[in-house]
């Protein structure tokens, strides 16, 4: 079997026949080009030219689609790590039941290398040149195709990293099949070491401004607090992207699972994995070199970044920072925080994420996703303290009047909740923005006809267990959603939501992080830690400890590891990364982390009533395990599909436990 062509293979089907493929068949762009057409054809016409290259960005992870149409390039990761309860989608009981190498539904192997060599094949065929005659309006100048090449360049290392964070290394293709007559090599299982520097060696010339074709951000100008931005390209890679996926591979090539782990039984499984040269695929002990070079790469985005004034998103009125407003706004409009995203406009499609994180009995939607508890315990006071902690005033018993701060989108008018749980009361304002609880008011928007709405998930209620669609934990997801978007005739039923895909904040935690790992004792830590909270409306640690608030995380490695990993969770909630965070740093088994747990899956007692008293056994306000989660070590790293496996040969070895 030629390995080559396994790597093309379709997941759950045969190897793809390349030798007596048609040429469309081999260029995989059916859709576009008539059976017919030669390949010169293709490369001496602009527009199927363009359509060639756009084909490579059909794939990108939609992490903010959190909706019940789910799949490896969207986020069912929330649902899998215990963020959110989601009743319709399909990752919704795979946490119970488990699944195989052959089973797993979130693959994405076969399809990236099929994006890989779409690119391949572009870079190698595309015109130098330019295409069409140069006095037509459909043409591509050489400036044009040289940075469309340099674009597809990027999508190859952002494949390869995007299957690295899933299955570890995979195998690196040097060389593009030749459709009606196949030479192929067969291609190992790369090394992490590999796989890593090969990435790394093809983002090294994009990054600099000297050799990338790249432009140097979205952001194309700025004066007077004003920023402007190509919203036509903002899906187009820039230096600042390249950058920032350099980082995120660094930062993932230093952390414990692809850097010597943690001396389990799991890891030294994986220590023994060997490909068909006898090269252990993952590294033999920890190389503290790696989070040097993780420090830098995230210090060079961030610094580039902000010459090109990327910077937190705020929203200021009056000369007064408004976190609400950012926190809001940062999902909605494009914004000066923003690195590298997509549009994502979904609300009238029943299946994914706008419709279903309404309420059931509001205008026809379903509200089937909602945070967890132990989600919801995850975000900080109003005081910046967490709830556990005795001086933070948390408090579950009894009810009080809470303020609605997501009630007018232009906060323009106020609405006062009663007799809301006392849990739900001075917390942050990331938790208001994200969590919708019993008793909260909906959007000032939707409650014309009916202005003493409040969302009920108790027995009984409009949004309770009666009905298959519900949220199964007794919250509904708040963040991301636009608020003035209403499913009624007249209406705004639309909104451009932005998408994100990288942003500054997740860039000043990974540098916080670094430090963390090379000294602790480095003030820079607290300072990134500080400005991603401060930004949220909560005190930093440093202003905490300065106004007498001792917390004792300042200067010490593992208070200070657990503060970084809090502050991820809540600041980047829902947006695809904890999945991830939880593998990378090998705390998922550890009971003792914050929010590391991965059997726990709490919630609030739909069954129960809304009067009585919270703790009761009949009360809504009781917490209740919703499912029994499996964890197994073998989990840090999805499995390669069995198909892969068996038609290897040996020569692609299965993650350890698979």
């Amino acid at each position: 079997m030629k390995l080559k062509n396994l790597l093309y293979a379709t997941v759950g089907s045969a190897v793809l026949a390349f030798s007596t493929a048609s040429c469309s068949d081999y260029l995989d762009i059916s859709g576009e080009f008539n059976a017919s057409l030669g390949v010169d054809q293709v490369w001496d016409n602009a527009t199927y030219t363009r359509n060639w290259y756009g084909v490579i960005y059909r794939n990108l992870m939609e992490y903010s689609e959190t909706g019940s149409e789910v799949s490896a390039f969207k986020n069912p990761w929330s649902n899998l790590c215990g963020e959110i309860a989601s009743e319709k989608a399909s990752s919704r009981d795979v946490m119970m039941a488990g699944f195989t190498a052959a089973s797993g539904s979130y693959h994405r192997w076969a399809t990236f290398y099929k994006d890989i060599r779409q690119a391949m094949i572009f870079i190698e065929r595309a015109h130098d040149g330019g295409v069409g005659d140069p006095t037509s309006t459909n043409k591509l100048t050489a400036e044009e195709i040289a940075r469309m090449k340099d674009e597809c360049r990027f999508m190859i290392a952002y494949y390869y990293f995007s299957m690295f964070e899933l299955y570890g290394p995979a195998c690196i293709v040097t060389e593009i099949d030749d459709a009606a007559e196949p030479h192929v090599t067969n291609y190992d299982r790369a090394t992490v070491d590999e796989m890593v520097n090969h990435i790394d060696g093809i983002l090294a010339p994009l990054c600099d401004p000297a050799q990338s074709k790249l432009p140097e951000s979205v952001i194309t100008s700025y004066a007077d607090n004003a920023y402007n931005f190509n919203t036509n390209e903002v899906v187009r890679p820039t230096i600042v992207v390249a950058k920032a996926l350099r980082a995120k591979l660094w930062m993932y090539a230093a952390s414990k699972l692809f850097n010597g782990g943690d001396g389990s039984e799991y890891y030294q499984g994986l220590q023994k994995l060997q490909n068909s040269k006898g090269e252990y695929i993952f590294p033999q002990s920890k190389d503290p070199q790696k989070w040097v070079t993780a420090r830098d790469r995230v210090k060079d985005l961030i610094d580039y970044a902000e010459a090109q004034h990327h910077t937190l998103y705020r929203v200021m009125a009056n000369g007064v920072e408004q976190p609400d407003r950012s926190i809001y706004n940062l999902f909605q409009v494009y914004n000066e925080e923003i690195l590298w995203c997509s549009t994502n406009n979904s609300y009238s499609d029943q299946y994914k994420m706008e419709k279903r994180t309404n309420p059931r009995d509001v205008n026809s939607c379903y509200g089937t996703i909602g945070p967890s508890q132990d989600a919801v315990d995850m975000f900080f006071m109003t005081n910046g303290l967490d709830i556990n902690d005795p001086n933070s005033g948390y408090d579950e018993t009894g009810f009080s009047a809470v303020e609605n701060r997501c009630y007018d989108p232009d906060y323009k008018d106020k609405k006062t909740d009663q007799n809301i749980s006392n849990m739900y009361a001075n917390r942050e304002p990331r938790f208001y923005a994200s969590v919708v609880y019993q008793g909260r008011s909906w959007f000032k928007k939707w409650m014309n006809g009916n202005p003493n709405y409040t969302v009920d998930f108790s027995a009984g209620g409009g949004n309770d267990l009666s009905n298959g669609d519900n949220v199964k934990g007794g919250y509904m997801l708040g963040k991301f959603k636009n608020r003035t978007v209403n499913h009624a005739s007249g209406d705004t039923q639309s909104w451009k939501r932005v998408s994100i895909i990288y942003r500054l904040a997740e860039f000043y935690l990974f540098y916080a992080e670094a430090l963390n790992e090379i000294d602790p004792s480095n003030a820079d830590i607290i300072k990134y830690i500080d400005i991603v909270r401060e930004r949220a409306g909560i005190p930093g640690y440093q202003t905490m400890n300065d106004n007498g608030i001792k917390t004792g995380v300042i200067g010490n490695y593992d208070k200070q590891f657990d503060a970084i990993q809090h502050e991820r969770y809540v600041e980047l909630y829902c947006e695809g990364q904890r999945y991830f965070d939880v593998r990378r740093w090998m705390v998922c088994g550890d009971e003792g982390r914050i929010g590391c747990d991965q059997t726990r899956f709490y919630g609030m007692n739909m069954k129960g009533a809304k009067d009585k008293a919270p703790g009761e056994p009949t009360s809504y306000y009781t917490r209740t395990k919703l499912e029994n989660r499996q964890w197994t070590d073998k989990l840090y790293l999805y499995p390669i599909h069995q198909n892969v496996i068996e038609l290897a040969e040996g020569r692609i070895p299965q993650n350890y436990g698979w």
